[in-house]
């Protein structure tokens, strides 16, 4: 009669401690390496930073200035892992774009016997959607990836307007040269098939960092990158005619080209006969959340932080 009531005992008592062992484990830190498969398709959010450049080459070899300007870039991203390590992702952004380019024009001759100095500005702002399709290969299998990416963009531009300033320069070379000035004119005119392209093709590249959050029986995936763009190549319409007219990296368009634009008169726009090509680029900061679209499951014969 003792010997099963100590055998019971005995079995409760390890039933007990393997119990407590297992309540006892520590709860998987958000930094810690889920070992299971991760999910396939993963649909994230993106915020960030952008700025736009253009650069011109040939022309009259104007000495421009360009300063810094930035915009609001936002969208969404749709990610297909291929591999562990590889992945193909369709993104679609909504993107603020601004830019100003300034020269001076010295000794001008205005009237007989009389030069004079001008100040040239020329501000565009407008909106942009872009689509791109990047491939990207990460380096790593941990928590923390770096990774890098390459892939097309198709950039279509929705709304937006040119502001170009001509003013007579007083006191030419002063600190307050421009504030002095006076004798100016401002046109503005809305985009149109005519000063800017109907959409353009280009090249994304880029690189960043990934860091994989666990969270209780569900993961996020946090992405930071930078990134560079440059068109290739632009298209529009001729005079509403069914034909096309494309260029490789200038994005001047034909009317501009030709000298037949509209919009290229009033207080003095930076035209090709000055500039030459038009090469158009930006470059972005973003940051994207990722919510991977599989469940984490967690049953009788799961452990802690595994995934179905």
């Amino acid at each position: 009669m003792k010997k099963p009531i100590i055998l019971i005992i005995i079995a409760l008592f390890f039933g007990v401690n393997t119990a407590n062992a297992q309540f006892n484990k520590p709860l998987q830190s958000p930094n810690s390496k889920v070992n299971s498969s991760e999910a396939q398709y993963n649909i994230g959010i993106v915020g960030g930073l952008n700025t736009t450049r253009w650069f011109h080459s040939g022309g009259t070899k104007t000495a421009y200035r360009q300063p810094f300007n930035f915009g609001i870039v936002g969208g969404l991203s749709v990610e297909r892992m291929l591999t562990k390590t590889t992945s193909i992702s369709l993104e679609g952004y909504y993107a603020m774009r601004n830019l100003q380019l300034n020269y001076d024009v010295l000794n001008f001759p205005s009237q007989f016997n009389v030069n004079e100095n001008f100040y040239r500005q020329f501000d565009v702002d407008y909106q942009e959607i872009n689509v791109q399709a990047p491939f990207t290969y990460y380096f790593s299998k941990s928590n923390l990836r770096p990774y890098v990416f390459v892939g097309p963009r198709v950039s279509v531009p929705l709304s937006g307007k040119m502001i170009w300033q001509r003013t007579k320069i007083e006191e030419y070379g002063t600190a307050n040269q421009h504030l002095s000035a006076n004798g100016s004119s401002i046109d503005t005119v809305a985009l149109s098939a005519q000063n800017t392209w109907q959409w353009n093709l280009g090249v994304v590249a880029g690189a960043g960092i990934m860091y994989k959050l666990n969270v209780g029986n569900y993961y996020f995936l946090i992405k930071a990158d930078v990134s560079a763009h440059a068109s290739l190549a632009y298209f529009t319409f001729l005079n509403e005619s069914p034909f096309v007219h494309a260029s490789l990296l200038n994005s001047f368009t034909y009317e501009e080209q030709q000298g037949t634009s509209q919009n290229v008169i009033g207080a003095g726009y930076i035209d090709p006969y000055l500039l030459g090509m038009r090469f158009n680029t930006d470059a972005a900061v973003k940051i994207t959340l990722m919510f991977p679209l599989k469940k984490q499951l967690q049953g009788a014969c799961i452990r802690w932080g595994e995934y179905d």
